[in-house]
């Protein structure tokens, strides 16, 4: 027939009861897994034993005393049948709210946007810009005039990952990829001379690949600084430094730094760092 509510149950569970007579010790082993004291009810020679008296972990009973042929009945008024799992899309975001531990995931990482992502701990998204490197010059460096010359550096602002040195940077080991680099050289004579068509190249492995020009200076300006930026596709191992071209009428041709006619501001400087790729 027909009813309200859930469905009745077919079939009962009946509460049990276990005896023991011939005991000694402090301990007695359960018929049926436990997880609380009050899952059981405990009598010692018909002397119902309070929650404090005893303690119980799965199938073992501890007694605060110690036994010798006492009768012992334990009632269970509450006992494990089975695992219930909950059905598909009844579990909420309340449920799982706090932690879930690493063992309990099927997988150690998903896929987005095409890249590996791990699960637990803390990534970072897309990975980061290093390496990184920034340098500049403190000083004045003569050089010859009309002549390509490649521009030293005195100052490592920051170099995250050892990759600067010798006046050039190298890509390290497993750092392949897309790189930025920025350049700004000052280009100077000493008197007051033209700087004629200032020039910065960018030298990969040891050839020129791109070059900056600035604007003929022929008007007496002692200085004039060139600024570029460019992107490449590097492999370990490649290595890019920095030239420049300085071309004046008269006096003797430098690279300006810091240190030179304007002691309290950076006149040249190089820097570059990894692009972030998906």
């Amino acid at each position: 027939m027909g009813y309200i509510g859930s469905k009745p149950a077919t079939n009962f569970e009946t509460v049990r009861k276990q005896v023991s007579t011939t005991n000694s010790g402090t301990t007695i082993t359960l018929d049926y897994s436990v997880s609380s004291v009050q899952d059981i009810l405990v009598t010692v020679n018909a002397v119902v034993q309070s929650y404090d008296n005893y303690s119980v972990s799965g199938t073992t009973l501890t007694l605060g005393g110690t036994l010798n042929n006492d009768r012992v009945e334990i009632l269970y008024v509450g006992r494990t049948f089975q695992t219930v799992s909950p059905a598909v899309g009844t579990v909420t975001n309340e449920m799982l709210s706090g932690s879930i531990a690493n063992s309990k995931l099927a997988n150690s990482s998903i896929t987005l946007n095409g890249s590996a992502v791990s699960l637990g701990g803390s990534a970072t998204v897309g990975g980061d810009n290093t390496p990184a490197f920034y340098v500049t010059k403190t000083s004045d460096q003569t050089v010859s005039d009309n002549v390509k010359t490649k521009v030293t550096w005195t100052n490592e602002v920051y170099d995250t990952n050892n990759a600067f040195a010798s006046d050039k940077f190298t890509v390290p080991s497993g750092e392949a990829g897309k790189y930025n680099f920025y350049v700004h050289l000052t280009l100077g004579t000493s008197g007051s001379y033209g700087v004629l068509f200032p020039r910065a190249y960018i030298y990969k492995n040891g050839s020129s690949l791109y070059m900056f020009v600035g604007p003929n200076n022929e008007q007496g300006n002692d200085a004039y600084s060139v600024t570029g930026t460019l992107s490449l596709d590097l492999a370990v191992g490649d290595y890019i430094e920095v030239y420049g071209r300085n071309n004046n009428d008269q006096g003797t041709p430098y690279f300006l730094g810091k240190a030179g006619d304007s002691p309290n501001e950076e006149r040249t400087w190089f820097g570059g760092y990894k692009v972030i790729t998906w």
